[in-house]
């Protein structure tokens, strides 16, 4: 068929039509006035040619006040369509139960006869797409995800998608990551069309998500939830969750609805401490369209049990009844409360326990002081909480009524947990500071805890204490006096002093229900956070997560510090991966902030890995780690298998197109509506500002003119 370039003319918008229509007759009449006379007598050709003149340069002055402008295309060598093709795993999958080739072989078909169809018409660009659009080596790392909005976006900036006339896009519509790709096609500006390639819904079972809590214990019963989905077969769901080859424990789910949800609730076992990885699994049935997506992963750290804390009073008094039992009802801490009362010394969990000994501290994550000092219980003890806090146990630190915090300032441990006081006592409102929302977050929505805050109760007996040089201020006073919560790092440990007394009014704030629930969720929080020890060696590597799905990048964090625990700049941090296999991959880690660096590992297999790091600075070595993580074979495109016609027909509706379904090789290609796609590009000439056409008006006037003047008409 031969290619046919298009030219058209239109005027502006709202123009009179009327008004235009009655002055061009006006004008007409006047150009053939003008040359009624029959005396002197004209040439035949004067008198036809000269009203012409006259009349059509009139005409063309008054229709250029309506703006005309002329479209006109620009040749065939302007038209360029660009095809899309997704390239993600889905495309991997079979068509469906009856047809076996995979959806990337349909995928290609369909391009071959679409570059047929246009290859006389329009210059057709072939353009893969994953989580990103391909155009490199590294694409196919991105096709672990779906990201057609970003590919439609990025495409509007690439050179190919420059001067592009239509766009075709050749997927299973399954979009999993990225912007919306409605948004993104309508904001192209040319017609987008879409072949669907996938079949009708087939047998298949998935994990869909596996929800596990972050940390669990050694002994302890961790609850397990896996949401799993089940389509085209009657039979019962048998959800299992394994450790390695071991079967932790399992469970059976009746056959959904097809396309339905369904949740198991198991409660699991860890038997050792270190990163646990467990696989959730659904048993397969005859037919399913991809087995890949039957299991999945998750990760956590195992404690080797539950942490030990020992609380120090001097006297019974409230704070330490709301602070003991905020503890007591945390099945996670195994506490020990220790109460002087008069000469001697009472365990409430364990009424015959005598006075505290530096022989308790051992297995101990926190130690809390109520209102009295290590150096009142014995040199001995006093020794021992220095020595526990520098080894990286934690300290709650309680000043209690006078002297407050300036009771701990005597003794071996005074030169660490000493503070300047001046010994005015006074009330004084909390002020959470930007630094605690990490550890004295009282909600789960900020502002809601912002106000929590606000209308707590003030503490008393306040000391006029001034923080030390490495003190952070966890919570200041409203009024900008002396602060109320100080942290302090000691070592490898961490300490939070508290100033003044009345914390258990916070507990109890009348016109707040959450009060006691936030109050008990404040202290557990703030044992957990001094449990955890600050670095203790100068090197430390941690995965950004535990566990990554198959495809997505693995981010490494690396820390340096110095001797004295400040972060350390200026090193080189170098390492290397190594899968169970002992084949390795050499890493390095580039600077970010002082003392901090990172890495990150594409292109990983599924399995378990460790990583090894060796820091330097200046040429000498200066620290080493190791550290591990897991790459999971499930990936969000196994995640789900059924075509999605509903985005691929959203797109095309928004951008102007058509979406068909490549059921047929060739028939999908026919549906299209090619000489749409091929339309060749135009060029806008606007006419009133041409100054060929001006200049033919005064052309035609000039020669109409002077061929007057040489008749001898006036």
């Amino acid at each position: 068929m031969p290619f046919v370039t298009p030219t058209y003319l239109h005027l502006a918008p709202h123009t009179p039509w009327v008004w235009l229509a009655l002055v061009s007759l006006a004008l007409l009449l006047v150009g053939l006035w003008a040359y009624r006379f029959a005396v002197p007598p004209l040439p035949a050709l004067a008198r036809r040619a000269l009203p012409l003149l006259r009349v059509l340069a009139l005409l063309a002055l008054a229709w250029l006040l309506a703006q005309p402008v002329l479209e006109r295309g620009r040749g065939r060598e302007a038209t360029r369509v660009a095809v899309l093709v997704d390239r993600s795993w889905s495309m991997d999958l079979p068509i469906g139960e009856g047809d076996r080739r995979s959806r990337s072989q349909v995928a290609d078909e369909a391009v071959r006869d679409l570059a047929g169809a246009l290859r006389a018409r329009a210059l057709v660009r072939e353009l893969p797409f994953a989580a990103r659009l391909g155009g490199d080596s590294t694409f196919r790392q991105a096709r672990g995800a779906t990201a057609l909005g970003a590919a439609l976006s990025e495409l509007a900036r690439s050179p190919q998608g420059q001067d592009l006339d239509g766009v075709v896009v050749v997927s299973d519509g399954i979009v999993n990551a990225g912007e919306d790709p409605v948004t993104a096609a309508r904001a192209l500006g040319v017609p987008v069309s879409a072949v669907l390639v996938g079949g009708a819904p087939a047998r298949d079972r998935a994990v869909l998500e596996v929800e596990a809590p972050a940390n669990a214990r050694v002994g302890e019963r961790t609850p397990v939830r896996i949401r799993v989905s089940g389509s085209g077969s009657a039979a019962p769901l048998v959800v299992r969750l394994f450790d390695g080859d071991r079967e932790l424990v399992h469970t059976q789910l009746p056959a959904p609805v097809s396309g339905a949800e369904g949740t198991a609730e198991l409660l699991a076992m860890p038997t050792r401490p270190g990163l646990a990885l467990w696989t959730a699994r659904v048993d397969s049935v005859p037919g399913e369209i991809t087995t890949g997506n039957n299991s999945r992963q998750v990760a956590l750290e195992v404690t080797p049990g539950r942490l030990g804390v020992l609380l120090v009073s001097g006297s019974l008094d409230w704070d330490l009844a709301f602070v003991r039992r905020a503890l007591a009802g945390d099945s996670s801490l195994a506490l020990d409360t220790r109460v002087r009362q008069g000469a001697g010394w009472q365990g409430l969990e364990r009424p015959r326990a005598g006075p505290p000994t530096a022989a308790d501290l051992r297995g101990r994550a926190v130690l809390v002081l109520d209102g009295v000092a290590p150096a009142e219980l014995g040199a001995e003890f006093d020794r021992a909480v220095a020595a526990f806090a520098r080894g990286g146990g934690g300290l709650l630190l309680f000043g209690g009524p006078p002297p407050g915090l300036k009771r701990f300032a005597s003794g071996a441990s005074g030169g660490d947990l000493g503070v300047t006081d001046a010994g005015n006592q006074r009330s004084a409102s909390p002020a959470p500071t930007l630094e605690s929302r990490e550890v004295l977050s009282w909600d789960d929505d900020p502002a809601r805890g912002d106000r929590a805050w606000r209308a707590a109760a003030p503490l008393n007996d306040v000391s006029s204490v001034r923080p030390g040089a490495g003190d952070r201020v966890l919570l200041a006073a409203a009024d900008g006096g002396a602060p109320l919560m100080l942290a302090r790092r000691i070592g490898r440990g961490q300490s939070l002093l508290v100033n003044g007394t009345g914390l258990w009014r916070w507990s109890l704030a009348g016109l707040d229900e959450l009060s006691g629930d936030r109050g008990r969720r404040l202290w557990r929080r703030v044992i957990r956070w001094l449990a955890e020890p600050v670095q203790g060696e100068p090197l430390r590597i941690k995965p950004e997560r535990w566990l990554a799905a198959r495809g997505e990048p693995v981010r490494l964090v690396a820390s340096l510090q110095d001797r004295d625990f400040r972060p350390l700049a200026g090193g080189r941090v170098e390492g290397e991966v190594e899968d169970s296999a002992g084949n390795r991959r050499r890493i390095a880690f580039a600077p970010r902030e002082a003392g901090s660096y990172v890495a990150t590992v594409s292109d990983l297999p599924p399995g378990r890995y460790r990583v090894r790091g060796r820091a330097t600075r200046s040429g000498q070595e200066v620290g080493n780690a190791t550290s591990e993580f897991a790459v999971d074979r499930w990936s969000i495109e196994e995640a789900r298998t059924e075509p999605d016609s509903a985005t691929l027909a959203a797109v095309a509706a928004a951008a102007g197109g058509r979406m068909v379904p490549a059921a047929d090789r060739g028939r999908a290609v026919r549906a299209l509506p090619i000489r749409a796609l091929a339309h060749a590009k135009t060029e806008s000439i606007r006419l009133w500002e041409s100054p060929w056409l001006f200049a033919m008006v005064v052309g035609a006037l000039s020669i109409e003119w002077a061929w007057r003047r040489r008749r001898g008409l006036p």
